[in-house]
């Protein structure tokens, strides 16, 4: 028996079209699984820049949300969230002027922050002092550190939001 590769010499055209039509629906089903693996690729590349806890005390739920607000800043604002946890000293990486960084040392009890010039301008040197010397302070002292950086967070987007609605009226 041998195997033959060419269509039947008796095929219709009706045939020989529908055959065409199924091999062109499986091509883009296999680009668009392809695109859809890479994309999944690429958000957990990102999560794992956007997210560093070398502690290992966040639990899963703190990380999502943590991950869900930084995607909300890129979203809203335009700008990269980086978020550090470590039991030592936090070595601030290498920003561009999009980029949010909080940087938080767990057995010491200290945060560090930055933001890019125009967003600290806006936010104001008194709100970053805030969150860093009073709010995450409180936080650490009471072990509650997690609950305190997304609640620094969520501050920090609502003031931005509130300078947006601002600028809208």
């Amino acid at each position: 028996m041998r195997f033959n590769m060419l269509p039947p010499k008796d095929e219709s055209g009706g045939m020989r079209f529908l055959r065409i039509m199924l091999l062109i629906c499986v091509f883009v089903g296999v680009g668009w699984l392809y695109t859809r693996h890479f994309d999944r690729a690429i958000e957990v590349i990102q999560a794992r820049s956007a997210l560093h806890d070398a502690t290992g005390t966040l639990s899963k739920e703190q990380k999502k949300n943590l991950l869900e607000l930084s995607r909300m800043f890129e979203k809203e604002f335009g700008l990269e969230l980086r978020i550090k946890i470590a039991d030592g000293p936090v070595e601030v990486p290498v920003l561009d002027s999009k980029t949010i960084f909080f940087g938080l040392d767990v057995r010491d009890k200290t945060t560090t922050i930055v933001m890019p010039p125009l967003v600290e301008r806006a936010l104001g040197h008194e709100f970053i002092a805030e969150l860093r010397d009073r709010h995450m302070p409180y936080h650490f002292e009471n072990d509650s550190w997690p609950t305190g950086l997304v609640k620094a967070l969520a501050m920090t987007w609502e003031r931005l939001i509130g300078l947006d609605a601002k600028d809208d009226k």
